[in-house]
């Protein structure tokens, strides 16, 4: 076997090699000693845009963290709140008790490029969050309306972090522009009917993989957000397992298991070390997937050299 022909079988051995290549953390919650400590375990923060920039900075020498800013609605607690003008609101969100905006508006087009990036960025973040970009699937005439405005950011901060919060029906166009996709409700989900965590079954879990598949031939790295009731270890190693073992196959970049409400630190359901509520789960733990990386991999590296060179 030729030394070229050695070499391309090395790297298929280590492509075939399931990876987990990014930890990230969605938190809303307050920020005390703990959290914080806790948040130091991931790679990616996504946060409230009016943490204190002393925190931010803090966080921000080793992490990516981005401000969450969502692309649809406001909530009223907004810093840029104040400027949304009654005419552009055109729907409600019951479930958050937020007002709907007309995305498609010149002016909150304005507010977005003008007033909410700029203060997320000028408090120490790196980057976006973006979420409610579903809400084209509501109004479907204002989807190109979305794009331009993803495309718009994109182009006014070249340089910044920008993750989506699904946006399945614009993934195509809009992946040019962002560096993640967030898969909200990947394989798990609240159940806001039940009040209950429950997990995706029959053509709900197919459609749900079909959009992992296509965003993977995109090239778009996904961060995969799950829900569980962190207080129930059963319920987290259950859930744990099955989230995990369709990352593995599918390749998720990250996944990250919490609760609805995203006021409390989650867990990376997919390594060996995870913890619930500060209490190291012992039982049920997911198989952890492979992850190249570290002293185990250098040496892995140099036994499979050694052999076929």
């Amino acid at each position: 076997m030729s030394g070229l022909a050695r070499l391309a079988l090395l790297i298929l051995l280590f492509s075939a090699v399931p990876v987990s290549s990014t930890s990230f953390a969605v938190y809303y919650g307050q920020l005390s000693g703990k959290t914080i400590g806790d948040l130091k375990g991931f790679e990616i923060l996504i946060l409230p845009p009016t943490i204190e920039p002393e925190l931010i900075s803090s966080l921000s020498r080793n992490h990516t963290v981005v401000g969450y800013l969502s692309l649809a609605t406001v909530g009223g607690w907004e810093p840029w709140a104040k400027a949304v003008p009654k005419g552009i609101v055109i729907g409600k969100n019951t479930n958050w008790n937020e007002k709907v905006v007309d995305f498609a508006s010149p002016a909150w087009k304005r507010i977005v490029l003008e007033e909410a990036i700029p203060y997320i960025l000028s408090r120490g973040f790196e980057g976006v969050f973006l979420d409610n970009v579903d809400y084209v699937d509501r109004y479907p005439k204002k989807k190109t309306a979305m794009v331009e405005l993803i495309r718009a950011i994109r182009e006014r901060y070249p340089g910044i972090t920008i993750i989506v919060n699904r946006g399945f029906s614009i993934k195509e166009e809009i992946a040019p522009y962002i560096d993640y996709v967030l898969f909200e409700d990947f394989i798990t989900y609240y159940n806001f009917s039940t009040r209950r965590y429950e997990i995706f079954k029959g053509k709900e879990l197919e459609w749900e993989l079909e959009q992992v598949e296509e965003l993977k031939n995109l090239g778009v790295p996904i961060l995969a957000l799950s829900y569980a009731n962190l207080s129930d270890r059963k319920q987290v190693s259950e859930f744990g397992k099955i989230v995990c073992s369709y990352a593995r196959k599918y390749n998720v970049s990250g996944v990250y298991l919490a609760e609805i409400s995203l006021q409390r630190v989650g867990i990376d359901p997919c390594r060996n070390s995870v913890e619930t509520g500060g209490k190291r789960e012992p039982e049920g733990e997911p198989e952890r997937p492979g992850k190249v990386c570290g002293p185990g991999f250098i040496l892995a590296l140099t036994l499979l050299w050694r052999r076929f060179l």
